[in-house]
């Protein structure tokens, strides 16, 4: 199993800011009857349709895959490329109920370059003349991510602030019909402790209303892009705040099969972490990396 470890600011921003075989539709369990109007969708609708864009409504796996570019920058002055990513977010998914959903998360991301997206190991860091080594961006969560009337919200958080999501609701995901596309958009939350200003991540997500109503389909086609603002990154040369800040684009494609992952991607991925690259982290023996550092804190027990 996996026992890589990461930074605790690297851990914050990767948890946010996402398998074999997925594109095959297994009928759910059970459908509820979507209405056409969203706002006739009850609370648990909502939840069913958010756990239904987001992964699949029965037991299985899911493979999103990402991509993006890194954009430094220092106001008054406009935002400049740094370097692209690319990766790929694997899911496991549990159904508990139409209504509650949980799924357990492998994440791992290579930087490429910005002009050929080639994969690279490191770069010159055009704002600050750094020279950097990459690590990829390696995260797997066997804690796990649940999805119920409360929105989305990660367990490790949960046991580590216990009130921090006494307010949540579904509802905080905004869901808008536009023509037959149902939009899903949703700001990315983090105890106070945890975070360091300037930060905003938000991600918009979109799916057909018709895929979501089929209760012949649990695993449905969605796409998405967001943006993460952060005060810093040092592992891409960007240590001080006083000489620029971080934007990342990302793109995220639900994807049925690895033949939708860039060769590169997948061969380098299969190299370096064949042996649990496919493995669901459930039963990791090691936390993740944000549960390290929660612990290291002092927020949850080792």
């Amino acid at each position: 199993m996996s026992k890589v470890s990461f930074s605790r600011r690297d851990a914050v921003i990767s948890a946010g800011a996402v398998a074999l075989g997925t594109g095959a539709p297994v009928a759910a369990a059970t459908q509820p009857m979507l209405p056409d109007a969203i706002e006739d969708w009850s609370l648990e609708d909502r939840v069913y349709a958010l756990a239904k864009q987001q992964g699949r409504v029965d037991d299985g796996k899911v493979i999103w895959r990402t991509r993006g570019v890194i954009y430094g920058f220092k106001a008054p002055d406009s935002p400049i490329p740094l370097v692209r990513f690319k990766g790929c977010e694997q899911q496991w998914v549990k159904r508990v109920s139409d209504s509650e959903f949980i799924k357990y998360n492998s994440l791992l991301t290579y930087y490429s370059d910005f002009e050929t997206d080639e994969i690279i190991d490191g770069f010159v860091n055009p704002m600050t003349g750094e020279e950097v080594t990459f690590k990829p961006n390696w995260s797997r969560v066997p804690e796990g991510q649940s999805i119920s009337v409360r929105g989305a919200t990660l367990n490790i958080i949960d046991q580590a602030f216990p009130d921090f999501y006494t307010e949540s609701s579904i509802r905080d995901v905004e869901m808008n019909l536009i023509g037959d596309t149902v939009a899903f958009h949703a700001k990315m939350r983090w105890p106070e402790p945890l975070v360091r200003n300037p930060y905003n991540q938000d991600n918009t997500f979109f799916t057909k209303l018709s895929d979501l109503q089929d209760p012949e389909q649990s695993w449905i086609p969605a796409h998405g892009a967001g943006q993460i603002l952060m005060p810093s990154m040092a592992s891409i040369g960007m240590k001080d705040p006083d000489l620029g800040q971080v934007i990342w684009h990302v793109e995220f494609y639900k994807v049925k099969s690895w033949d939708d992952l860039p060769a590169d991607y997948l061969a380098k991925a299969l190299a370096e972490h064949g042996e649990d690259f496919d493995i669901n982290p459930v039963n990791d023996t090691v936390p993740s990396k944000l549960a390290q550092n929660l612990a290291r804190l002092g927020y949850v027990k080792d």
